[in-house]
């Protein structure tokens, strides 16, 4: 990449790389959250704003689909999801560092995906093809063709040994917090940035799901590998600790190894009309750096809590995070990464987050809706690294003739944010950005098949 397209990919990334993660609108008879496995065992967490993925009380999938080709031996399925966007920034800059708002409508993502479900085994897997768009451009150094960056999201299989109980092994998503989201976001918060939320890690996990009580425990040697796209490491799609791309200043070569992940969630009540529950989560991990070859630690505390009230729903969470990654000049940072891009992280700080939903009763036009409004910060121990902050409002709309087409609109203004506004994305997690809000509008729309 050439010291110009490096220039570009900073100005395409800061403005907003983010090109992927929660669908949240399907409508269903009643409020129901599944993980990323078919396990029934993990269709119990009430929410506001169903997923679209299958539930016996649905017909509107992503993850999982409809049951087809059903079998003596269990269910076949096959889909996956092919996706447009709208960006229209307002915090952006030329070439000349002139401020100024672009508009881009590009193609955004490919997903194709497989899945396994029968009373004992199960798995699942799902491939994602991005590129040929607006931040994955010639300017960012890519030749602009669909299909330059992809990465698989999870790969699985695994057992279950009662309804209540079952094993995964393989890429599944890390026990943490609230699952599969902190929100309804398509951005999802900044604890997705971060590499707190929606994390897929290459390990087992045991999962143990009651209607009223759920804990899952896992042991992930490493990250998700590293698939095909430019970046040395960032080719994945969770946010995770990587080796550093060249154009990160006081980028860090770390890699987080032998991960223990656990939570536990428990509701206080549960009816028709009313769900409140309250979790706990921890996560420690080894964090190797391969300049001084030395190893540090990771440690996450958190707890959470979730809710709904007839139409209302809502989440928060509040993470404690304190890395050590052993650095050879600076411990107070380490480098992240996802979506073929690496940038900075404050390693000691405070994450929060809260989010507040409402499902409109009847339709709006052709379309069922659900607006949200959220906020996400990570308030940093050292003195002079600035917080960043990030605000969202915004709808996700179901088409009701055919809820396999949902339409994300959105508004962020975010402060120190690598996904809002020129000039944040290389350390606006880390030391900072300008420390003004900036925003951003975005529109995703998407088909699941």
């Amino acid at each position: 990449m050439t010291a110009n397209g490096l220039a570009a990919a900073l100005v395409a990334c800061s403005a907003g790389v983010m090109l992927c993660p929660s669908t949240a609108a399907a409508q269903t008879q009643g409020p129901v959250e599944v993980n990323a496995e078919p396990s029934q065992a993990n269709s119990e967490q009430p929410i506001a704003v169903p997923d679209p993925r299958y539930a016996p009380e649905s017909r509107s999938n992503f993850d999982l689909g409809p049951p087809k080709g059903k079998t003596d031996s269990g269910t076949f399925t096959f889909g996956g999801a092919i996706r447009a966007r709208y960006d229209w920034r307002f915090d952006d800059a030329s070439r000349g560092g002139v401020r100024k708002a672009r508009e881009n409508f590009d193609f955004d993502t490919l997903a194709f995906k497989a899945t396994y479900d029968s009373d004992t085994i199960f798995g699942s897997a799902q491939y994602r093809f991005y590129g040929g768009s607006s931040i994955y451009g010639p300017r960012s150094g890519y030749r602009g063709n669909p299909g330059e960056v992809s990465y698989p999201m999870w790969a699985y299989v695994g057992y279950k040994f009662t309804p209540e109980d079952s094993i995964t092994a393989g890429i599944n998503q890390a026990p943490f917090g609230l699952t599969p989201y902190f929100g309804t976001s398509f951005l999802e918060t900044l604890g997705f940035t971060m590499g707190l939320e929606e994390v897929y890690n290459l390990g087992v996990k045991f999962s143990h799901v009651e209607p009223d009580f759920n804990y899952q425990v896992g042991f992930y040697p490493g990250s998700a590998p590293n698939a095909f796209g430019l970046s040395p490491d960032s080719a994945r799609y969770s946010t995770a600790i990587v080796r550093a791309d060249p154009y990160v200043t006081f980028g860090t070569n770390n890699a987080e190894q032998n991960m223990f992940i656990g939570r536990a969630e428990y509701f206080v009540v549960k009816n028709d009309d009313v769900s409140l529950a309250f979790g706990a989560s921890i996560w420690h991990s080894d964090i190797y750096n391969f300049d001084t070859r030395q190893t540090g630690t990771k440690q996450l505390e958190g707890v959470h809590a979730l809710g709904t009230y007839g139409p209302w729903g809502f989440k928060a969470i509040y993470v404690r995070q304190d890395i050590d990654p052993r650095n050879p000049f600076r411990n107070d940072l380490v480098t992240v990464g996802g979506f073929d891009f690496s940038y900075n992280l404050a390693a000691r700080g405070n994450f929060v987050s809260a989010e507040v939903t409402y499902k409109v009763p009847d339709p709006i036009g052709p379309f069922t809706v659900v607006p949200f409004a959220g906020f996400s910060a990570f308030y940093k121990d050292k003195a002079n690294f600035r917080a960043s902050e990030r605000f969202t409002l915004g709808g996700a709309w179901t088409l009701t003739a055919d809820p396999n087409l949902i339409i994300y609109t959105e508004a962020a203004i975010g402060r120190n944010d690598p996904y809002v506004g020129v000039g944040e994305f290389n350390n606006g997690l880390a030391q900072g950005g300008e420390n003004r809000f900036k925003s951003r509008f975005i529109m995703n729309i998407g088909y699941y098949f």
